[in-house]
């Protein structure tokens, strides 16, 4: 059967579609033992609309279609070209989706492949619009949270159920919030409840990253994340605006200014606000720099003077090195070298998230003859700082424990047990 028209309108309660023109070439089947229409006629053919436009209950924003060419049988919906706009989203998908049938008689779950290509990406929406889609209880997954309109998404983000969907994806520029990210490329998958990004790559005002990371949403205010991220070229002061927990795992940093590469591999549960369960925290991070400025203030001046620091001596670090593990509510940094003018330090200790700290600084190499080191203890607004015994030698170099690396390989190894458990297809 052949069928087209420059116009087609369809009111369905508050649904509603308008096609502007539509082309279908197709072949039905009948099937009366079936009492759901979907199944009762089984259609296979092609179809290629154009100037498209529909409005679906509970989805805030009608849905613009450019165009759309797609070959479909019961089960297949193979995809030429989509052209798709919402709001303030533009995307293209190519690809095909498998178990249509299946899905509808809740046989399978719905399956996938697509390659998503947009110029502008608004990320808070699009999680308006799929939060908790093939849930039980759609509502409490966070949809009626927003408003209508112009919402404003509250969260949690709750992953999708019932499908397995992987999306290849080329988006110029995205948003959100008030954060923009551009040139993001890399797969990301959603599979029954858990959304996987892997090896994304973005670039943003304060840095280019790299992203692989698993999102699980068992319960409205329990909700695992599984992180690797990495960036490159990152000031060390924006890095701190954009990740405000940094400060708590790496207090230090907040005394540095400059560029630098900042890596982290993390697991932890969240409540339904993102606030980190820190009983379940546990992780390894890295921070490398060179030429960064050590902001002046009475700490270092302290220092500086304990371990008679030139006053000549500028407050330029030449080169800074440190990993740390991240093990509930404490935070073990390893040994590592800081260069700074002509002297060498190597400063290892533990703090916990109460900004509580016990560090240890040795003099390893100095224009002075006498080896110092100095303990460090309290909080930033009681310390001591004492004289004591340097812990480590002259000659002592600290050598990378690999604990991100670690790390990382095994949240990679459990993100592949995840997305290769076998579901019903």
């Amino acid at each position: 059967m052949s069928y087209s028209s420059e116009q087609v309108e369809a009111t369905l309660g508050k649904n509603s579609a308008v096609l502007e023109a539509i082309s279908l070439e197709t072949e039905i089947l009948n099937d009366n033992s079936q009492e759901d229409i979907f199944l009762k006629w089984l259609a296979k053919g092609f179809i290629d609309l154009n100037r498209g436009s529909i409005k679906v209950s509970g989805f805030p924003h009608p849905i613009e279609i450019p165009s759309v060419k797609m070959h479909f049988d019961p089960e297949t919906f193979a995809i030429e070209d989509a052209s798709l706009k919402i709001d303030r989203s533009d995307f293209r998908l190519s690809g095909n989706a498998n178990n249509i049938l299946s899905y509808f008689r809740g046989d399978s779950i719905l399956r996938g492949r697509f390659s998503f290509v947009s110029d502008t990406t608004d990320i808070t929406q699009i999680m308006e619009l799929t939060s908790g889609l093939g849930s039980k209880d759609t509502t409490s997954a966070g949809q009626a949270e927003a408003t209508k309109g112009d919402s404003v998404y509250t969260g949690p983000y709750m992953v999708p159920m019932g499908v397995d969907l992987l999306l290849n994806t080329n988006i110029k520029s995205a948003s959100f919030g008030q954060d923009t990210a551009s040139n993001i490329s890399g797969d990301v998958r959603i599979k029954d409840g858990v959304l996987v990004l892997d090896e994304l790559t973005f670039e943003t005002p304060a840095a280019r990253m790299q992203v692989t990371s698993m999102y699980r949403t068992p319960r409205k205010n329990h909700l695992y994340v599984g992180l690797d991220y990495h960036m490159l070229d990152v000031e060390i002061e924006e890095l701190l605006k954009m990740i405000p927990d940094i400060d708590t795992l790496m207090p230090m940093l907040r005394s540095f200014k400059g560029k630098g590469e900042f890596h982290i591999a993390v697991e932890t549960y969240m409540d339904s606000l993102y606030n980190i369960k820190k009983s379940t925290l546990r992780g390894a991070s890295s921070i490398r720099g060179s030429n960064l400025v050590l902001m002046d203030g009475e700490t270092f001046s302290e220092i500086a003077q304990k371990l008679r620091f030139s006053r000549k001596a500028e407050n330029i670090v030449d080169s800074l090195s440190a990993e740390f593990t991240i093990f509930r509510n404490e935070i073990d940094i390893y040994p590592f070298l800081i260069v700074m003018d002509k002297y060498k330090a190597v400063i290892a200790g533990r703090h916990n998230f109460d900004m509580s700290f016990d560090y240890h600084v040795s003099i390893v190499e100095s224009p002075i003859p006498i080896k110092l080191g100095l303990d460090l203890k309290g909080n930033m607004d009681d310390m001591s700082v004492d004289l004591a015994k340097c812990e480590y030698a002259e000659l002592y170099r600290p050598v990378s424990r690999n604990a991100v690396e670690n790390k990382q390989l095994e949240l990679r190894k459990m993100i592949r047990e995840i997305l290769t458990q076998k579901v019903k297809d």
